[in-house]
C-alpha cells in the first residue's frame, strides 16, 4: 500500500480514542474514522455502504472514498472514485480540483486541464484550479528542459516500506531518515494507513561506498508512536523532530522535540513549545545551523487567523541557541496556497525548499526552491528529474554543495533518491579571420579577460581557432590582436546559461596594410540630416563601434573623411563635407576620445569611390548592383552615362559616405611605421 507518511506526520488530527459506532449506522462510523484521520478505515467502511446506497448519495460517498485516497497517496483509485462522484451529481467543486490533480499524476494532461477548468468556473477566486492549468499547459515544456540534476536510487537504504525525508548526520556518509518499516518500534497497524509507525532511521557509508543496514536510532528518540520528519545540525550533534503521541482522552496533535546526541547516546526529546494551544499540531522541522531561524508546518489557522489555506510553512527566530522562540509569522502568500505545503528545508546558503501540492507543479507534492526578494519570494519549481508526476518531497542539501537525497513516490512506494548537479562546463570556442578576404589569421594573439582580474592568453593555432576553458557566472572579454591588423573585442557571459555550453565566437580584424598605400574604412550607415552637417540618431551605432575600436588600438591616429555627390557646386560640397567630418569628430571626443587623435577631413566630391572586388564592402555592393564592375570609379562623367535614373542616383548614394584611415600608430609611444621591423640597435 502507497504510504502518506509526509500527511501522518503532520495530520491535524485529533489523537483520542474513538468512541464505540452503533453497527446499524456504518455511513456515521466512516464519517467518524474519516474526522479522526483514519482513512484506511474509513475507506474501507465507505466502499460497504457504497454498494448498499441509492444513486442519490452515491455521489458523496463516492467523494469520500476519492479523499481517502487521494490523502493515502493512491491516485489510480483517487481517479476512479472522483471519476464516479462526478458521474452522480457530488456537490463539492472541489471533486473536479481533485480529480484534476489525479489525472495530472497519472499524466492525463488534457483530461486534467478539462476539470481544472471546471473547478474554476465554479470557485474563480481559489489560484489552485488557475495553477493546475498553467502545469498541464507548460508540464511537457518543463519536461524537455530538466533542471540538470542527475537523480539515482539507494537500494541499499531503502525498503518495501515507507522510507522518506532523509537527513545529513555528522558527515557525508551519515543520513537519518523516516521509516515505516517492520523494524520500527510500533507493533500496532496505523488506521490510518494500515502500516506501522513511524520511526527515525540511520545508516552509514563506508570507504567503499557501500551502505550499512539502517537501523533506528535508539530511545528515548523513537517510540511506539510516529515520529519522524527530522533534521540535524551542528554535524549531527543535535537534532529536530516531529513525534506525533497518542494520549488517551486528550487532543495532543503532533509536536516538534529537540535532542542531543551526547557521548552515552541521544538524550531525550524536549518538546518546543512554540504555541499555547496543545491541541495544534505543529511539525517538520527545518533549522539553520546556528539554531537561530527554524521553519515548520502548521495549519493556515495557527495563530488565529486565516492564511492561505491547507498546511502553511511558518517562520520563528530568536536571539541565540539558548534563547526562546519568538512568535511564529506565516511566510505568505508567495509560498503558502490553499494546498499543502509542508517540508521544509533551509540550505546553508539561506535558499528555503519546501514541498507543495499548491503551486504549479508537475504532479503531486513538487519541491520548489524560495529566495527571499525585499518583502517577497521567488518561488521556482525544480522541474523534473527532481520533480515527477508523483509526491516528490523532503529535500536535503550537503552543505552548500548541489547534491543530496530527496523523497518521492514515482515508483510506488515513497523512497529515497540520491541527486548531484554536475559542475557546469563552460567552453569558448573561436576563430580569427581577415575581415576583408576571410583569411584565417593565424598566430594572432588572443586574451580572456574577467571582471575579477582574470586573464589569459594564447595564439591562434594553424587553422585560425582557439580556446579556452571558462567559470560558470562570469562576464568575459575577449581580446584579439596581430601585427598590421586592428584589434577586435568581443564580449561574452556564462551569466545566461543553466546548462553546460560551448559558446561560439568569431573575431575578425580588420588589415591596416600601410599608411603609405592611402587605404579608407568606410563606416557604414552614417547619415545626415539633408544637406546638412547634423548626424542622424541611426549613425551612432557605427561611430559607436569606431568608438571602441579607437579605444581598443589606443595607439592609432586616425583621419575623419566625409564625401559628397557631385550634386551641387564644389564649393558647397567641400564645405558641407568639412562640416560632416567635423560632427563626426565632435561625437568621438564626445564618446571620450582625446582630439589629438582625430583629423577630419571634408573630400567633397574629389574623391568618387573606386570599387574592388577584394575588399568585403567593396564585394557586397558588386553582388547587389549588377551594373557596377570591378575596377570602376564612380566619377561624374561614369555617372551621368549610367542607363538609368534609379541606377545614377545608387551611384550618387554610394559616392555620400564617410570613412576613416590609419595615420600613425605612435600616438603616446615611440613612433614607428606600420609595417617595419623594429629597429634592431633600439630594440637593444
Amino acid at each position: 500500500m502507497k504510504s502518506i507518511k509526509f500527511f501522518i506526520l503532520f495530520l491535524l488530527i485529533s489523537i483520542t480514542v474513538a468512541p464505540a459506532f452503533s453497527q446499524k449506522r456504518l455511513i456515521k462510523k466512516a464519517n467518524a474514522a474519516f474526522e479522526t484521520g483514519e482513512y484506511y478505515v474509513a475507506s474501507d467502511i465507505y466502499q460497504k455502504v457504497y454498494e448498499k446506497i441509492g444513486k442519490t448519495e452515491k455521489g458523496e460517498i463516492s467523494f469520500k472514498i476519492g479523499e481517502c485516497f487521494r490523502i493515502m497517496n493512491n491516485a489510480k483509485k483517487a481517479r476512479k472514485w472522483y471519476k464516479r462522484a462526478i458521474r452522480y451529481k457530488c456537490k463539492s467543486p472541489y471533486v473536479l480540483l481533485y480529480y484534476g490533480d489525479a489525472l495530472k499524476m497519472l499524466e492525463e494532461y488534457e483530461e486534467a486541464k478539462i476539470q481544472y477548468e471546471e473547478f474554476i468556473k465554479l470557485l474563480p477566486d481559489d489560484e489552485r484550479g488557475k495553477n493546475g492549468v498553467t502545469a498541464c499547459n507548460y508540464i511537457e515544456e518543463w519536461i524537455k528542459e530538466p533542471s540538470g540534476y542527475i537523480v539515482g536510487t539507494i537500494k541499499a537504504v531503502n525498503s518495501k516500506f515507507s522510507d522518506y525525508s532523509p537527513s545529513f548526520g555528522r558527515s557525508k556518509s551519515e543520513i537519518f531518515f523516516t521509516s515505516t518499516r517492520e523494524s520500527a518500534n510500533g507493533e500496532t497497524q496505523s488506521d490510518i494507513t494500515g502500516e506501522s509507525p513511524s520511526d527515525i532511521f540511520t545508516a552509514t557509508k563506508d570507504r567503499k561506498g557501500k551502505w550499512s543496514v539502517p537501523v533506528p536510532i535508539e530511545s528515548p528518540i523513537n517510540s511506539e508512536y510516529s515520529e519522524g520528519a527530522a533534521t540535524l545540525v551542528n554535524e549531527g550533534a543535535v537534532i529536530y523532530y516531529t513525534s506525533c503521541r497518542q494520549v488517551e482522552g486528550a487532543n495532543t496533535g503532533c509536536k516538534i522535540y529537540r535532542a542531543k546526541n551526547t557521548p552515552s547516546g541521544w538524550s531525550e526529546g524536549k518538546l518546543l513549545e512554540l504555541i499555547k494551544d496543545s491541541s495544534i499540531s505543529v511539525g517538520h522541522p527545518a533549522v539553520n545551523e546556528e539554531e537561530t531561524v527554524m521553519y515548520f508546518v502548521s495549519e493556515d489557522t495557527l495563530l488565529g487567523k486565516h492564511g492561505a489555506g491547507g498546511k502553511d510553512l511558518w517562520k520563528v527566530e530568536r536571539a541565540n541557541a539558548n534563547a526562546k522562540w519568538g512568535k511564529p509569522t506565516n511566510l505568505g502568500n508567495a509560498i503558502n496556497t490553499k494546498g499543502d505545503e509542508m517540508f521544509p528545508f533551509i540550505r546553508r546558503d539561506g535558499v528555503l525548499f519546501f514541498a507543495s501540492n499548491g503551486q504549479s507543479g508537475i504532479g503531486g507534492l513538487d519541491i520548489f526552491m524560495a529566495e527571499p526578494e525585499g518583502n517577497t519570494w521567488i518561488v521556482k519549481n525544480l522541474k523534473t528529474p527532481i520533480n515527477s508526476p508523483a509526491n516528490d518531497f523532503g529535500i536535503t542539501f550537503y552543505e552548500d554543495r548541489q547534491e543530496g537525497y530527496f523523497s518521492s513516490s514515482r515508483k510506488g512506494n515513497d523512497d529515497i533518491y540520491l541527486f548531484k548537479k554536475p559542475p557546469l562546463v563552460f567552453t569558448l570556442k573561436g576563430k580569427v579571420k581577415n575581415s576583408e578576404t576571410d583569411e584565417i589569421l593565424v598566430g594572432a594573439e588572443i586574451k580572456l579577460t574577467s571582471p575579477s582580474g582574470y586573464e589569459s592568453e594564447i595564439t591562434s593555432a594553424s587553422d585560425g581557432t582557439f580556446r579556452f576553458n571558462l567559470e560558470a557566472k562570469t562576464d568575459y572579454s575577449i581580446i584579439a590582436s596581430k601585427k598590421q591588423f586592428l584589434m577586435a573585442k568581443v564580449a561574452e557571459s556564462t551569466k545566461p546559461y543553466t546548462k553546460s555550453k560551448t559558446i561560439e565566437v568569431l573575431l575578425e580584424l580588420v588589415p591596416i596594410g600601410d599608411p603609405k598605400d592611402n587605404t579608407f574604412f568606410e563606416l557604414p550607415n552614417i547619415e545626415y540630416a539633408v544637406g546638412d552637417t547634423s548626424l542622424r540618431p541611426e549613425s551612432m551605432v557605427s561611430l559607436d563601434k569606431l568608438v571602441e575600436t579607437l579605444k581598443l588600438n589606443e595607439n592609432l591616429t586616425i583621419e575623419l573623411a566625409a564625401n559628397t555627390d557631385f550634386r551641387g557646386s564644389e564649393e558647397f560640397n567641400d564645405k558641407l563635407s568639412r562640416g560632416r567630418a567635423n560632427s563626426v569628430v565632435a561625437y568621438l571626443i564626445l564618446k571620450g576620445i582625446v582630439k589629438e587623435r582625430l583629423t577630419p577631413v571634408g573630400y567633397g566630391e574629389r574623391n568618387p569611390k573606386k570599387l574592388n572586388s577584394e575588399t568585403k564592402t567593396g564585394e557586397e555592393l558588386l553582388k547587389k548592383y549588377e551594373f557596377l564592375k570591378h575596377g570602376d570609379i564612380l566619377t561624374e562623367d561614369y555617372i551621368n552615362n549610367l542607363e538609368t535614373d534609379e541606377q545614377k542616383e545608387i551611384a550618387h548614394q554610394i559616392n555620400r559616405r564617410t570613412e576613416f584611415k590609419i595615420l600613425k600608430d605612435d600616438y603616446g609611444i615611440k613612433a614607428t611605421v606600420f609595417g617595419s621591423e623594429p629597429d634592431e640597435e633600439e630594440d637593444k
